[in-house]
């Protein structure tokens, strides 16, 4: 796992680096003071509410393995932002896939399908944002390219996970006849977690993916809204849309391997999109650091709550990251 640490935290020294060229801490600090301390309550309140809608959305993506209550659900998952905070490589998604596995009594395999799905769905839905936001504003070359990289990453990622559905039989075959050189108890335990896999990549209802698709899209528009409402606390004469490709950038940049807590790609993403818009770099950088902190500190304290009543402890929490999805 150090390895992992180590490539991270380059990348994030080195976004850190540019972002403190831009302004410096001092600069950052003075800005702080033109907040409107009292938004920062509904700000804070709209984030959270988008882990509802998240708790939501992946009952749907989770039927085909298991009918599972909200309350584990919500549980998972502020655990594995906790992970993400904590952890690198974005090791968080594998502990509430392994943690969800454990309180539904499924296996983690099919869980982590339906964490990579959710993922896809994420991609695909802030991208859709980007190409509706392009359609109002001007955007530098390397956005649009960024967004069709990015298009073609997640729909392709999308396409293979649906022929690995479709095509179940088949690409089991392939799959046992690349593991051949494997010993035997190895390809078949690696062969089980793949039939799990794709077990979670299945939906039960066609109309499920109406509500995955909305729940995707409100979800973002609410995530946009907290921005948004940060914009205005900073008093910054921008709108939605602006709020709206602020959370395209910096979801894109969070794709990038960075420290435990995406720590200096999400500052960047946030600072380059306001400096876009005309936002002083100083100001940016305060926003971006206010922005990153009501994502990182509400999560790690309520996430550290759930782990606490979970009775993973810190020990189950770091543990989930190294085991294998069985």
């Amino acid at each position: 796992m150090w390895k992992n640490y180590l490539i991270g935290l380059v990348i994030s020294v080195a976004t850190l680096v540019i972002f403190f060229r831009q302004a410096s801490p001092g600069q950052i600090w003075q800005a702080f003071g033109q907040v409107d301390l009292w938004l920062l309550g509904p700000v804070t309140m709209t984030y959270l509410a988008s882990f509802v809608l998240r708790a939501l959305r992946w009952r749907y993506l989770m039927r085909p393995v298991a009918e599972v209550g909200f309350g584990p659900l919500l549980s998972a998952l502020m655990i594995g932002f906790l992970g993400n905070n904590i952890l690198p490589a974005h090791l968080g998604e594998l502990v509430r896939a392994v943690v969800l596995g454990r309180q539904a009594q499924v296996s983690a395999s099919a869980v982590m399908a339906t964490v990579v799905m959710e993922r896809v769905w994420d991609g695909l839905t802030i991208l859709l944002l980007l190409g509706v936001v392009l359609m109002f504003m001007d955007a530098p070359p390397w956005v649009r390219m960024g967004g069709w990289a990015g298009l073609a990453f997640f729909g392709g990622t999308m396409f293979f996970l649906q022929m690995f559905r479709w095509q179940r039989q088949r690409c089991m075959k392939l799959l046992g006849f690349c593991l051949r050189p494997l010993p035997a108890r190895w390809s078949s335990g690696l062969l089980g977690m793949a039939q799990s896999f794709a077990d979670g990549l299945a939906v039960a209802r066609a109309a499920d993916l109406a509500f995955i698709a909305g729940y995707s899209l409100v979800l973002w528009l609410t995530l946009s809204v907290c921005a948004w409402l940060l914009m205005i606390a900073f008093g910054f004469d921008l709108g939605l849309m602006s709020a709206i490709f602020l959370e395209v950038l910096v979801a894109l940049a969070l794709i990038i391997p960075a420290a435990p807590g995406f720590v200096g790609t999400f500052h960047m993403g946030a600072q380059v999109a306001l400096v876009m818009f005309g936002v002083a770099a100083a100001e940016a950088g305060s926003y971006a650091m206010l922005l990153w902190l009501i994502h990182f500190v509400p999560t790690t304290i309520i996430g550290l709550y759930f782990l606490k009543k979970s009775g993973l402890g810190w020990a189950g929490l770091t543990g989930s990251s190294k085991n294998s999805v069985a």
